[in-house]
């Protein structure tokens, strides 16, 4: 519950909460943790391990033109010299294919901040539910550092309406491959 709206009804005030599921711009975070390449040329090829670490959905419960062409993902945990990543958006038949039909972009790590900026290669317009999913490379001396840490999304580049949202609602993605984590506090 975010807001409290006030009705006056004869003399006595009431206040009914307004649910999150009736705003309209909603970021939605799931976190997981599927190994997607057990091969181990195909690991040492890509560098480490490719890891499936959640979907990152977009709802918009209105009829505005929305486009979406970056997101920041702040990293919290142990410090990280390198992460690679690559995002892909749901493909039709709604299961997660990493090919390149689906391939968003891939990001750039910014070591002295600790982000990862996911630049799309073109700006997407959003429809009513958009979801992207983050894979990341994870080498296997990285791989404690990434499952002990979590990935705020942060405003900055985000359309405004959505940028109001997540002001709003502090969004984590924290990697666990026991028990995934996916906080909207």
């Amino acid at each position: 519950m975010k807001a409290i709206r006030y009705t006056l009804l004869g003399v006595i005030l009431v206040s009914v909460p307004v649910k999150s599921e009736q705003e309209p711009y909603r970021v939605i975070l799931e976190a997981k943790w599927k190994n997607l390449q057990d091969d181990p040329q195909r690991v040492q090829l890509f560098g480490g391990k490719w890891i499936l670490a959640g979907s990152i959905t977009f709802k918009k419960r209105t009829s505005d033109i929305v486009f979406l062409d970056e997101l920041q993902l702040a990293w919290e945990g142990e410090k990280l010299n390198e992460l690679i990543g690559s995002l892909y958006e749901k493909n039709d038949k709604g299961n997660f294919l990493p090919i390149e039909k689906y391939h968003v972009c891939d990001s750039n790590w910014k070591r002295s901040t600790q982000e990862l900026f996911l630049k799309f290669n073109e700006p997407l317009t959003l429809g009513a539910v958009n979801t992207f999913y983050l894979v990341l490379t994870v080498p296997e001396e990285v791989e404690p550092k990434i499952k002990g840490g979590k990935f705020r999304v942060s405003q900055r580049g985000l359309p405004l309406p959505y940028r109001e949202y997540v002001k709003q609602n502090e969004l984590c993605l924290t990697i666990n491959d026991r028990h995934p984590v996916a906080t909207t506090v």
